[in-house]
């Protein structure tokens, strides 16, 4: 059975331009291999006058003294050389170049040799998101991890991206997620939907009627208010017009 051709359909690169930590390096092993050199360009630079005056500096000095000094700048500066090489190796495979979206898969070029590919079917969801702290593009994938996408226009990134996976999930169902895996709210609305669907509301409680013990315990009222409360009772709720009342 022959296998459907992968395609490219857009690509896209980081949006950082200047790798300033790989520039770092590079300028760190070149001071180290000019001070194994014999020259120290930091050197000549703060003391501009060491240069003219070398055998007054030398002078009196042991031969053992000067060979000492010479082995702890030479194995100083190779060990620039190395610290160098080291971070410069690791921001070269560390650092994405570029982003390649194909027909069921996500590739991100690193420096060579190195590349990180993201099938289709591992991921969960493509978010675009400007109020989100750092990268707004982010890629979920199945295990919950999230992947960061560096572009420039994350905008045009995420239309090609979003309609690449999703043509993907009808072409192949069976890597679809499922409606609870979808969004986080989900779950949520689904708990909604079926407490309403069960039936009404819950009838109210019917209210305890008020008991002889009860009214017992009421505070007692001042005999003013009592006889306030009395005179009141006594003309009916049909009357138009109250009788004043006299404190």
């Amino acid at each position: 059975m022959q296998q459907p051709e992968t395609t490219l359909i857009y690509w896209a690169p980081s949006r950082v331009r200047f790798n300033l930590t790989l520039i770092l390096a590079a300028v760190v092993v070149v001071l180290g291999l000019l001070q194994a050199a014999g020259f120290d360009p930091l050197a000549a630079a703060c003391s501009p006058r060491a240069s003219s005056e070398p055998a007054a500096q030398t002078e009196g000095a042991s031969p053992e003294a000067g060979d000492d000094a010479a082995s702890t700048n030479r194995g100083s500066a190779w060990l620039l050389v190395i610290v160098g090489l080291g971070v410069g190796a690791y921001s070269w495979l560390t650092s994405p170049r570029q982003y390649r979206v194909y027909s069921d898969a996500l590739i991100i070029m690193f420096g060579m040799p190195r590349q990180r590919t993201i099938h289709f079917s591992d991921i969960r969801e493509v978010v675009l998101d400007r109020g989100f702290m750092g990268d707004p593009l982010r890629v979920y994938t199945v295990n919950r991890r999230r992947v960061p996408l560096q572009v420039r226009e994350p905008e045009e990134m995420h239309r090609y991206l979003d309609g690449a996976v999703k043509d993907f999930w009808r072409a192949n169902p069976q890597y679809a997620p499922q409606p609870d895996e979808e969004g986080e709210g989900g779950g949520v609305s689904d708990v909604v939907e079926s407490t309403v669907a069960d039936g009404d509301e819950p009838a109210e409680e019917p209210r305890a009627e008020t008991t002889i013990d009860e009214a017992e315990d009421a505070p007692e009222r001042s005999p003013r208010s009592r006889r306030r409360s009395l005179r009141d009772d006594t003309y009916e709720a049909g009357d138009e017009e109250s009788p004043p009342r006299f404190s």
